[in-house]
């Protein structure tokens, strides 16, 4: 049995620069290349892949969600399906009658009321006016627009849109249903109401492909994902699994865009510079990940032009959102400091480090003696913290501390202090009880 959708190798190029694009414009321009064909300066013609060698498979019940950011050519392909575009290569096959909300109000004549914008959206996906007709009440109450229903669509506003679009798109029951982020445009509860509706269609065997930007909801619904970047697939799989990977993604993304202290200060005269600073796990090589129930060293190398008797140390983490998650300073922790002349490494150790998985990296500042001006400065590299418990997003919180669990357990409403109390529990990061304080 043939799937629903095949998508086979399918491509989509634009070409750039090319404004118009009519036929007369096009025959004019070919004409005035024939005609003068020495006055006709030569460019090079410019591409753009919206979509590059994507395939894909969709089977009747199935869920897909296309995620990726803005520009990756997530719509082109919703577009593809619904024959609003045709491929530049490659083979699509549709086998079954499909509905698709792609954009606001895509379908609808403005000038036309909500009544008859219903009846022409239901001639154009296939349906007899006898079919719109024993669905149309079903529809209207699904849009919540009774009262606008004989109103002109050109007055409704985008909320009021989106309502009808989805009602039409979903009450017909289509054998596909293409859905492209407009869900974010309607309230909440109108926005329940559709995930409501979408598990509906998906135990009624219609498949779905489904575009948006709130994971969460992307998570909920779909059940398979295809994450794709500047037209072509990046990574496959399970929802849960493909919005992890974007995440990452995301992440790494956020973290190279985040400024982040010039490596040193330097020039001349300078007192001190930094070299490098490193970041690992106690006693072991600098690593780039590890949980956050281990110690961290932050290593700083350095080589003091001068002696300086008398100094501060200053270490931050920075989470890659730009979150200061940690600062210490060596006065304020009672640790006098003094270079000598040459090289040396300071080395600052947190154990256990407790921060929540993510990515970070430190900075590094020393100070004079009055810690009011800085003599040199410098980051290390990014590195991953990561969760003992797997599940959790990264960015849920800052830090997960070492804690304690008191439990009394209260019967037929005695005095629980007349007895003894259970034992609390202290727990490390990951949410193990490692031992019983006594």
């Amino acid at each position: 049995m043939s799937p629903l959708i095949r998508f086979d190798n399918v491509s989509k190029r634009y070409n750039l620069g090319l404004t118009r694009t009519s036929l007369p414009s096009m025959l004019s321009r070919r004409i005035r290349q024939v005609v003068r064909p020495t006055t006709v300066k030569s460019s090079k013609q410019a591409y753009l892949w919206a979509v590059k060698d994507v395939s894909f498979e969709l089977e009747r019940g199935q869920s897909l969600a296309l995620i990726g950011p803005n520009g990756a050519g997530k719509s082109t392909i919703l577009k593809l399906l619904s024959k609003i575009t045709l491929p530049s290569s490659g083979n699509i096959e549709v086998n079954g009658r499909l509905s698709a909300l792609i954009e606001l109000g895509a379908g609808f004549h403005p000038d036309l009321t909500g009544r008859e914008n219903v009846y022409l959206n239901g001639r154009i996906l296939g349906l007899k006016r006898k079919e719109i007709d024993s669905r149309f009440d079903e529809i209207v109450d699904f849009s919540e627009l009774e009262k606008f229903i004989d109103t002109p669509v050109k007055r409704y506003s985008s909320g009021m849109a989106v309502r009808l679009g989805f009602a039409v798109a979903s009450c017909i029951e289509p054998d596909i249903l293409l859905v492209d982020e407009v869900l974010a445009v309607g309230d909440a509860s109108f926005r329940q109401k559709c995930i409501d509706r979408i598990r509906v269609l998906l135990n009624n065997d219609t498949s779905l492909i489904f575009i948006s930007h709130n994971l969460e909801l992307v998570k909920a619904i779909c059940e398979s994902g295809i994450y794709i970047e500047q037209g072509e697939v990046q990574f496959s799989g399970t929802s849960a699994a493909v919005i992890d990977k974007y995440n990452q993604v995301l992440e790494r993304n956020r973290a190279n865009a985040l400024k982040r202290p010039d490596a040193s200060i330097t020039g001349n005269g300078a007192d001190i510079e930094i070299s490098r600073i490193e970041v690992s796990s106690t006693g072991d090589q600098p690593v780039t990940g590890f949980y956050n129930d281990q110690p961290l060293e932050v290593k700083v190398h350095y080589f003091a032009n001068t002696q300086l008797d008398k100094a501060n140390m200053l270490v931050r983490i920075y989470r890659s959102d730009g979150v200061s998650c940690l600062i210490v300073r060596t006065f304020l922790d009672g640790f006098p400091m003094s270079f000598e002349r040459g090289y040396g490494i300071v080395t600052l150790t947190i154990d256990p480090l407790q921060l929540y998985g993510a990515l970070y990296f430190a900075t590094v500042w020393v100070m004079d003696a009055d810690d009011k001006d800085g003599l040199a400065n410098a980051s290390s590299d990014w590195f991953q913290v990561n969760n003992r418990v797997p599940g959790r997003p990264d960015l849920d919180a800052v830090f997960e501390p070492e804690r304690t669990w008191h439990h009394a357990n209260v019967a037929n409403g005695e005095n629980p202090y007349a007895h003894d109390l259970d034992q609390p529990a202290l727990v490390k990061p990951g949410g193990q009880i490692t031992e019983d304080l006594r």
